[in-house]
């Protein structure tokens, strides 16, 4: 409907390299009591988490084990939940920044697949905005974004010749 009326969707396909690697447990933790989780199902977390080892295998010598303090672990089913429990405060930023697009009857600002995010606005200063918002949290260490992955572009009409940066 959005287009078909004339308008642009502007979109920000962002790949967020190694975002599961930066969830820091005790913020994860923090954020999951805040949201009314469980104590004993977060004790049971921090319980599994705080048991996690690496050392590094070089030439056939093994390194020194060290803590593993951050992270969600790849490929666990619980994964994408505790990773979207994590970045719920963006989503939310993002959300009343209200700067998306409606498709249809609703609004979307974002859509997230496990590390994948996708920012949309019905204009290129509303991409900018969310890309600016997006920045700011990703300055905090959270994200770290591959540009060579990461794209723009524009749903119903051609590219803008626009600078936008995150």
């Amino acid at each position: 409907m959005f287009i078909k009326n004339g308008g642009k969707v502007y979109c920000a396909f962002i790949d967020a390299s190694k975002a599961f690697d930066k969830v820091l447990h005790n913020g994860l933790f923090a954020k999951l009591l805040q949201k009314r989780v469980s104590v004993k199902f977060v004790r049971i977390l921090q319980n599994w988490y705080s048991k996690l080892y690496a050392s590094v295998l070089w030439n056939g010598l093994l390194g020194n084990i060290c803590s593993i303090l951050w992270g969600v672990r790849q490929g666990d089913v619980l994964s994408p939940l505790l990773f979207s429990v994590y970045v719920d405060d963006l989503i939310r930023e993002l959300r009343l920044s209200g700067y998306g697009a409606y498709v249809g009857n609703l609004f979307v600002v974002t859509i997230f697949y496990a590390d994948d995010i996708c920012l949309m606005s019905g204009s290129c200063f509303g991409l900018k905005k969310l890309l600016d918002i997006y920045s700011d949290y990703g300055l905090n260490g959270i994200f770290y974004s591959n540009p060579t992955t990461s794209h723009l572009f524009t749903i119903g009409g051609s590219n803008p010749s626009a600078s936008l940066h995150f």
